[in-house]
């Protein structure tokens, strides 16, 4: 969905400024800039911390409707029910560390009935308290969150910021998912064993590194 997020950015940021972006300030700082940075600088000064959190909520509900918007494309990877229905089968231990805030994390639990496989009482998501990816805060509370070692656990993800994050923790089996995101480059991480495009190149006996 990375590219939601992209346009809903766009579309946020042209409301704050009244000024449609060019496609050069897009891939300059849409696509490269944190949430924050992008809002103070086509603001043009420092925000605090609150201000920060009701300015990004109003961009995630422009993410949402764009979600909704999109019913074709409103669905989760190929292959990811079977893998999910199979770590339940065997109740092996899951949980989600994400950087996107609970009013996100509750619109996917609603809109895929999450709730089948993960307990929200376990999650990790963005919050004030924590540093988000690519520090490691979000995965060290999340393997408190299952009762395990980082060294004992396998992290799927999708972006570099995350690769990172679960790194720094110390964990030393990550799968790389590319998704939407075919320049994913995790070359640079030892930790990575492999990157596939979906969950169902894992294959059916879900036969993972170790």
């Amino acid at each position: 969905d990375s590219e939601k997020h992209i346009k809903a950015w766009t579309m946020y940021i042209e409301e704050l400024t009244g000024e449609e972006l060019t496609e050069k300030e897009i891939n300059r700082y849409v696509k490269n800039m944190s949430g924050r940075q992008l809002i103070e600088y086509y603001l043009g000064y420092d925000i605090s911390d609150d201000m920060y959190e009701q300015l990004s909520e109003e961009k995630e509900n422009i993410y949402r409707r764009l979600c909704i918007a999109d019913k074709d494309n409103l669905h989760l990877a190929p292959g990811l029910e079977k893998f999910l229905d199979y770590l339940t089968e065997y109740n092996i231990p899951r949980t989600i560390a994400t950087t996107a805030p609970m009013s996100n994390v509750m619109f996917y639990f609603e809109t895929f009935d999450l709730y089948r496989w993960f307990d929200t009482d376990k999650l990790v998501f963005h919050d004030k308290r924590l540093r988000d990816k690519p520090f490691p805060d979000q995965y060290l509370v999340a393997c408190k969150m299952i009762n395990k070692e980082p060294g004992k656990c396998m992290v799927f993800e999708d972006s570099e910021s995350g690769i990172k994050s679960a790194t720094a923790a110390g964990i030393k089996n990550i799968i790389g998912v590319s998704g939407d995101n075919p320049k994913l480059d995790a070359t640079a991480y030892d930790t990575v064993k492999v990157v596939i495009k979906d969950y169902e190149e894992l294959g059916q006996d879900f036969d993972l590194p170790t």
